[in-house]
Protein backbone atom coordinates (compact mmCIF):
# COMPACT_ATOMS: atom_id res chain seq x y z
CA UNK A 1 0.00 0.00 0.00
CA UNK A 2 1.31 2.98 -0.74
CA UNK A 3 2.17 5.37 2.29
CA UNK A 4 1.96 8.38 1.25
CA UNK A 5 -1.86 7.85 -0.56
CA UNK A 6 -2.84 6.38 2.43
CA UNK A 7 -1.73 9.34 4.85
CA UNK A 8 -3.35 11.94 1.86
CA UNK A 9 -6.43 9.81 2.45
CA UNK A 10 -6.27 9.90 6.25
CA UNK A 11 -5.43 13.40 6.98
CA UNK A 12 -8.81 14.48 4.61
CA UNK A 13 -10.63 12.02 7.10
CA UNK A 14 -9.28 13.92 10.07
CA UNK A 15 -9.50 17.22 8.55
CA UNK A 16 -13.49 16.89 7.62
CA UNK A 17 -12.80 16.35 4.18
CA UNK A 18 -15.27 13.36 3.99
CA UNK A 19 -15.70 12.65 0.28
CA UNK A 20 -12.03 13.37 -0.84
CA UNK A 21 -11.34 10.82 1.78
CA UNK A 22 -13.65 8.42 0.79
CA UNK A 23 -12.68 8.70 -2.57
CA UNK A 24 -8.94 8.04 -1.70
CA UNK A 25 -9.34 5.35 0.63
CA UNK A 26 -12.15 3.26 -1.98
CA UNK A 27 -9.23 3.96 -4.61
CA UNK A 28 -6.73 2.40 -2.23
CA UNK A 29 -8.96 -0.43 -1.40
CA UNK A 30 -9.35 -1.36 -4.89
CA UNK A 31 -5.44 -1.47 -5.18
CA UNK A 32 -4.40 -3.68 -2.66
CA UNK A 33 -7.72 -4.21 0.01
CA UNK A 34 -6.64 -3.81 3.71
CA UNK A 35 -8.62 -4.19 7.22
CA UNK A 36 -7.21 -0.81 8.02
CA UNK A 37 -8.23 0.99 4.52
CA UNK A 38 -11.98 -0.67 5.02
CA UNK A 39 -12.12 0.19 8.56
CA UNK A 40 -11.59 3.89 8.08
CA UNK A 41 -13.91 2.97 4.76
CA UNK A 42 -16.33 2.27 7.61
CA UNK A 43 -15.46 5.37 10.10
CA UNK A 44 -16.43 7.68 7.10
CA UNK A 45 -19.67 6.02 6.06
CA UNK A 46 -20.51 6.14 10.40
CA UNK A 47 -19.61 9.81 10.30
CA UNK A 48 -22.07 10.31 7.49
CA UNK A 49 -24.81 8.49 9.22
CA UNK A 50 -24.70 5.94 6.19
CA UNK A 51 -25.08 3.11 9.12
CA UNK A 52 -25.58 0.29 6.37
CA UNK A 53 -22.60 0.81 4.86
CA UNK A 54 -20.43 1.33 7.36
CA UNK A 55 -21.16 -2.13 9.28
CA UNK A 56 -20.61 -3.32 5.56
CA UNK A 57 -17.42 -2.19 5.26
CA UNK A 58 -16.12 -3.19 8.81
CA UNK A 59 -17.33 -6.85 7.69
CA UNK A 60 -14.90 -6.39 5.04
CA UNK A 61 -12.49 -5.56 7.44
CA UNK A 62 -13.16 -8.50 9.16
CA UNK A 63 -12.54 -10.94 6.48
CA UNK A 64 -9.52 -9.73 5.89
CA UNK A 65 -8.26 -10.15 9.61
CA UNK A 66 -10.68 -11.76 11.73
CA UNK A 67 -8.89 -10.72 14.68
CA UNK A 68 -9.27 -6.89 14.22
CA UNK A 69 -10.08 -5.74 17.82
CA UNK A 70 -10.18 -2.13 15.77
CA UNK A 71 -13.10 -3.00 13.59
CA UNK A 72 -14.88 -5.15 16.21
CA UNK A 73 -14.98 -1.97 18.16
CA UNK A 74 -16.27 0.00 15.00
CA UNK A 75 -18.86 -2.55 14.05
CA UNK A 76 -20.07 -2.48 18.23
CA UNK A 77 -20.44 1.37 17.80
CA UNK A 78 -21.91 1.45 14.87
CA UNK A 79 -24.43 -0.84 16.46
CA UNK A 80 -25.02 1.67 19.09
CA UNK A 81 -26.03 4.04 17.24
CA UNK A 82 -28.40 1.89 15.42
CA UNK A 83 -29.78 1.47 19.04
CA UNK A 84 -28.66 -2.47 18.87
CA UNK A 85 -27.35 -2.23 22.31
CA UNK A 86 -27.02 -5.94 23.17
CA UNK A 87 -25.31 -6.74 20.17
CA UNK A 88 -22.81 -3.26 20.27
CA UNK A 89 -22.23 -4.83 24.36
CA UNK A 90 -21.26 -7.93 22.44
CA UNK A 91 -19.20 -6.45 19.99
CA UNK A 92 -17.21 -4.34 22.12
CA UNK A 93 -16.59 -7.31 24.57
CA UNK A 94 -14.92 -9.19 21.96
CA UNK A 95 -12.62 -6.43 21.00
CA UNK A 96 -11.69 -5.61 24.63
CA UNK A 97 -10.64 -9.72 24.70
CA UNK A 98 -8.83 -9.17 21.69
CA UNK A 99 -6.80 -6.56 23.33
CA UNK A 100 -8.13 -3.28 22.48
CA UNK A 101 -6.68 -0.15 25.00
CA UNK A 102 -9.41 2.35 23.60
CA UNK A 103 -10.07 4.90 26.16
CA UNK A 104 -13.66 4.87 24.26
CA UNK A 105 -14.18 1.19 24.98
CA UNK A 106 -15.23 2.14 28.43
CA UNK A 107 -17.32 4.82 27.91
CA UNK A 108 -19.62 2.84 24.91
CA UNK A 109 -19.59 -0.24 26.73
CA UNK A 110 -21.13 1.99 30.22
CA UNK A 111 -23.66 3.83 27.44
CA UNK A 112 -24.62 -0.11 26.46
CA UNK A 113 -25.16 -1.07 29.67
CA UNK A 114 -27.33 1.78 31.16
CA UNK A 115 -29.53 1.97 27.78
CA UNK A 116 -29.82 -1.86 28.54
CA UNK A 117 -30.94 -1.43 32.39
CA UNK A 118 -27.78 -3.58 33.33
CA UNK A 119 -26.41 -3.12 36.80
CA UNK A 120 -23.71 -0.91 37.99
CA UNK A 121 -23.29 0.54 34.52
CA UNK A 122 -20.78 2.63 35.70
CA UNK A 123 -18.34 0.11 37.64
CA UNK A 124 -14.97 0.61 36.62
CA UNK A 125 -14.45 4.04 35.37
CA UNK A 126 -13.14 6.43 36.70
CA UNK A 127 -15.03 9.76 38.15
CA UNK A 128 -13.98 11.74 34.86
CA UNK A 129 -15.61 8.95 32.84
CA UNK A 130 -18.98 8.62 34.77
CA UNK A 131 -19.28 11.92 34.80
CA UNK A 132 -18.69 12.02 30.48
CA UNK A 133 -21.20 8.88 30.07
CA UNK A 134 -23.76 11.06 31.91
CA UNK A 135 -22.98 14.18 30.07
CA UNK A 136 -23.41 11.83 26.72
CA UNK A 137 -26.63 10.10 27.90
CA UNK A 138 -28.28 14.00 28.27
CA UNK A 139 -27.43 14.96 25.41
CA UNK A 140 -28.85 12.37 23.36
Amino acid sequence: MNSNEFEEAYLDMKSGKLDSALEKFLKLVEKEPSAEVWINIGNIYRRKNLLAKAMESYKRAMEINPESAEALFNMGCTYYQMGKYFEALNLLKKAENLGLKDPKLKIVKALCRVKLNLPNPFEGLSDDERKLVKDLLKDG
